[in-house]
């Protein structure tokens, strides 16, 4: 009896870490900028699609503009984005510490709002890589300061009695 509750309990948490392990698949988006151009990012609490409309070369780096789409049915505002940016990632796993070592990364924070099911224009600015050496953008969304609902004023509806 003893064995079958441990092998059931085994198989238990091995079901619960692929459940979780495919949960975390859409935290964030990997992708080639330069070759991939739709995404979503579904973290479990808010979900955007995305597409990059053109990337422009800077001093010392690209500005990306790109549309996100909230696949949400209320407004989201105050996101921050994780970006990680860099070359193209290494097929040789024995390639993967070192490339890992130059990534660069930072934590966007924004005040846009966006409402469900509306395209929002935003700008990425990503320095330290050349527009020709940008085959790697990673973007996974900081939930620390989020707003679920409207930032705007909501204006009350109710009645005002007449005198």
């Amino acid at each position: 009896q003893q064995t079958t509750v441990i092998n059931t309990t085994q198989k238990i948490a091995e079901v619960v870490g692929r459940v979780e392990r495919k949960q975390r698949l859409f935290d964030y988006t990997e992708l080639d900028p330069s070759q991939t151009h739709y995404f979503i990012i579904n973290n479990g609490n808010i979900g955007l699609a995305g597409r990059i409309l053109s990337i422009e070369p800077i001093d010392n780096g690209n500005v990306i503009h790109l549309d996100l789409v909230n696949l949400l049915s209320i407004p989201v505002s105050n996101l921050a984005f994780n970006m990680t940016w860099g070359t193209k990632k290494p097929s040789e796993t024995k390639d993967l510490p070192r490339w890992k070592q130059l990534l660069l990364n930072t934590k966007m924070d924004s005040t846009i709002e966006l409402l469900p099911g509306a395209w929002t224009n935003v700008t990425l600015t990503l320095k330290g890589v050349s527009p020709n050496n940008l085959k790697y953008l990673k973007i996974g969304i900081d939930m620390e300061n989020v707003i679920f609902d409207s930032i705007q004023p909501i204006n009350d509806t109710k009645k005002k009695p007449k005198k």
